[in-house]
């Protein structure tokens, strides 16, 4: 894997073809010990995220739980989407998620309703709102901007 995406964003910069872009995986992401909304925010400013693959996991190092979209980190799920909307995503993402002990057709299901939910619900964060919590640095009015948007729309 390559490190975190500061030194895969600057060789895609000096590569410079439109074509060449990065895909983020959430799991690896999490191991790395990484804020995927974060690299997603980095990335996709330089209009190089190209694809993003969609799990979650209990973030411990080098394991990859491939889990359901959302089901252990649903902020982080959330926050992904809202960075996604606000740097105009428009390449590919799919799940990259492993069902073990459960129908695949069944999680692929899930995994697709949650993302929904989830894109739904950044959808109706309110834009003027985030920017005077961010101004602010009022950490309690940004969890119960999230938990509000969250407990609402899921």
């Amino acid at each position: 894997p390559v490190p975190p995406p500061g030194a895969p964003l600057l060789f895609v910069e000096e590569v410079n073809r439109p074509n060449m872009g990065l895909t983020l995986d959430v799991g690896h992401m999490l191991m790395a010990g990484e804020n995927p909304g974060q690299s997603i925010a980095m990335v996709g400013r330089k209009n190089k995220l190209f694809g993003i693959q969609l799990n979650d996991g209990f973030t411990r190092l080098a394991a990859e739980d491939g889990l359901m979209f959302g089901s252990v980190h649903p902020s982080m799920a959330l926050e992904i989407m809202y960075q996604m909307r606000r740097t105009n995503f428009s390449g590919h993402f799919y799940f990259d998620t492993f069902p073990q002990r459960s129908d695949p057709v069944k999680e692929a299901e899930y995994n697709i309703q949650q993302a929904k939910r989830f894109w739904y619900a950044a959808c109706s964060i309110d834009e003027a709102r985030m920017k005077q919590i961010t101004d602010e640095h009022d950490a309690l009015a940004a969890l119960e901007l999230i938990n509000n948007v969250l407990w609402q729309k899921l």
